[in-house]
């Protein structure tokens, strides 16, 4: 069943400023907020901060939110603690207690929550044995059982039954001397300190050669491909006893049958073309300007953070795409546009300059179709995409946000366009690496939409898109409560003020259910710069001028049909059948939910239709078809390619 809301494409920015006064700090606290019009009934509300007071260490990095006491878990790396915070009021958060795990292992990296137990994610002292997994009672922070897992467990999720997965990593050692296999360990009744069992699921079935013509991207020559493969991050579909975890360094998902505990597949996730329009990005921290534009660079999503949701009894899955790179002391496959020799019929000798492209970096050549017989580079391959994509259950790309999240920031902070996330005062000094870093992701329900949270870890905040239409998402809105003007430097320790800057490299996100609101949850973010977790109330109803609209619950009063061709560069015909006389309106937006033209309007008979389209004025990208009635609703998507 397809819903959706006949307002739905109406947009143009809502600039909100909430002031409140923070009773821990007493200092005036204003955070950017961003609405679009066409989620009027979007509301969001900042109300709290708590700060450990230790900068840039990773002090609150990810949380989890434990329903039978109400209280929020949060890491601490800087001090190997696991706290808790109380919400109860969560204008005024509190610290109320904390386990050291000194004794348990190295050092934690997730935690997650089932029935009034916290799984902890703890790796080796050396880095490259097998990790564990410590449980405790969320009550009182008792120590419950210890179950060994594989390598530098990452990453731990619950499923809804009970059983945990662990993602892990299995990096090399600094000197690359030692590389674990990557595995994704599976603890069956995982919170019964007796009766729990642990299978790992490797990748030892894969061949290199099988994996490479997956698009699979592989570092290393070893024919164990394990040791290349670092599974970062899960997400479960529950319905089909699936999961899905991103590699992220092999630009890859891996799919796992949980009951067996085996992996079933991995998919490769391709490579977004930066030269078409609409999928640009600014890519010098030596220009003295915003400037996002197309380049002859190709991206490789490497996702970090995956999130799952159902639609139409299909499951999808949300990546934010981080992109990361490996430096390993004696390895790195980092390098600067400048350094390469790049081949003159492919590339303009301009583009290395610093003011370009040159101190871009982007991927050591990899593959040998990327370089020509003189070794000259063919190809450039970057970090990550600065985007979220949205992809079917076989990892087939359904949506992605193009350049959107770029032009957000630089929109909203042009004087801190892609600041880093320690340091104020940097503007433009992320452009050369990843920019943004979109990092953490999840998905929450709110008055009958589907969204997407999208944690931004260097500019900071979050930015919400609906996705319940998959291949129809729409930005909905953006959160910022870091104060750029505050003092936040490594270089300024001794008049650092962490309080005054609030909020800072969010690396997780969590939604806590409102007590006091049944349509709203309380977003926690978990900063690792500022080592603060914030807390914001968010709502939404539709606005009083929508009208929801079901397929299933209305007559089949006209068929929209796709496009031909699609896609299609510059013209495309639009074809739609009518089988009861209405007044019908034909329109086409752009992913900005914008209107750019109305092909058709008015009463129409019955019969066949076919409209031209033509978009030789517009930039590549995915365009919107709408054909409504008074009763009846439908969209498709176009593909434009220049």
């Amino acid at each position: 069943m397809i819903s959706a809301s006949i307002t739905y494409r109406v947009f143009g920015p809502i600039f909100l400023f909430l002031c409140f006064l923070s009773q821990e700090t007493n200092a005036q606290v204003s955070p950017f907020i961003d609405i679009a019009n066409a989620y009027n009934g979007l509301n969001i509300e900042f109300l709290g901060v708590a700060h450990t007071g230790i900068y840039d260490q990773g002090a609150a990095e990810i949380t989890a939110y434990d329903e039978a006491t109400g209280v929020v878990l949060v890491t601490n790396a800087a001090k190997n603690t696991l706290m808790k915070l109380d919400i109860s009021n969560p204008v005024q958060p509190e610290w109320v207690d904390e386990v050291s795990l000194d004794s348990y292992g190295g050092g934690l990296n997730s935690i997650d929550i089932h029935n009034g137990i916290v799984a902890v994610a703890l790796e080796a002292e050396t880095q490259t044995d097998s990790g564990t997994v410590v449980f405790f009672n969320t009550e009182n922070l008792s120590f419950s059982h210890q179950v060994k897992v594989g390598p530098l467990p990452d990453m731990l999720v619950f499923t809804n039954s009970g059983t945990l997965l662990t993602a892990n990593e299995g990096q090399p050692n600094s000197s690359y001397s030692i590389d674990p296999e990557g595995s994704v360990s599976v603890i069956f009744r995982a919170t019964d300190h007796e009766q729990h069992t642990v299978q790992h699921a490797d990748f030892t079935s894969f061949s290199r050669t099988q994996l490479l013509q997956k698009g699979v991207r592989l570092s290393s020559m070893d024919e164990n491909v394990g040791k290349d493969l670092e599974p970062e991050y899960i997400t479960v579909d529950e319905t089909r006893g699936v999961a899905y975890v991103s590699l992220q360094e092999n630009n890859a998902l891996g799919i796992i049958d949980i009951d067996n505990a085996r992996v079933t597949d991995i998919v490769g996730l391709g490579e977004k073309d930066h030269s078409l329009e609409g999928h640009g990005f600014d890519g010098s921290d030596r220009d003295d300007q915003v400037q996002i534009k197309p380049w002859p660079v190709f991206g490789l999503y490497m996702p970090d953070a995956i999130a799952g949701f159902e639609h139409a009894d299909e499951f999808f899955i949300v990546s934010a795409n981080e992109g990361d790179s490996r430096e390993y002391g004696s390895y790195s496959d980092e390098v600067r546009v400048k350094d390469l020799s790049l081949d003159p019929t492919s590339f303009d000798a301009s583009i290395q300059s610093d003011d370009q492209l040159g101190r871009l970096q982007v991927i050591t050549p990899f593959r040998d179709e990327d370089v020509n017989a003189n070794g000259d580079v063919k190809k450039l391959y970057a970090f990550g995409t600065r985007s979220m994509s949205i992809w079917d259950h076989q990892g087939r790309l359904i949506f992605d946000t193009g350049d959107l999240v770029e032009k957000k920031t630089a929109d909203f902070f042009p004087e801190d366009f892609n600041s880093d996330n320690a340091e104020n005062d940097s503007k433009d000094s992320r452009s050369d690496a990843k920019g943004p870093e979109p990092e953490a992701v999840t998905i929450g329900t709110l008055g009958g939409k589907t969204i997407a949270f999208l944690g931004l870890e260097r500019i900071g905040g979050v930015m919400l898109f609906d996705v319940t239409i998959p291949d129809l998402t729409q930005y909905m809105g953006y959160v910022n409560a870091r104060n750029f003007s505050a003092h936040f430097s490594e270089d300024d320790s001794e008049i650092l003020d962490l309080e005054a800057v609030v909020e800072s490299g969010p690396e997780s996100i969590t939604l806590v259910p409102s007590i006091d609101n049944t349509n709203a949850i309380i977003m926690v973010l978990g900063n690792e710069s500022t080592g603060s977790v914030t807390l914001y109330k968010i709502s939404y109803r539709h606005a009083t001028t929508s009208a929801d609209v079901t397929y299933s619950s209305l007559p089949n009063g006209f068929e929209l049909k796709q496009n031909i061709p699609n896609p299609f560069n510059p013209v495309t015909q639009i074809e739609f059948e009518v089988f009861t006389p209405d007044v019908l309106e034909l329109h086409v937006y752009n992913i900005l939910g914008q209107r750019l033209t109305t092909l058709h309007q008015g009463p129409t008979t019955r019969g066949e239709y076919q409209v031209e389209f033509d978009g030789t004025s517009l930039s590549s990208g995915v365009y919107y078809v709408e054909l409504k009635s008074q009763h009846h609703l439908a969209y498709i998507s176009m593909l434009l390619t220049k």
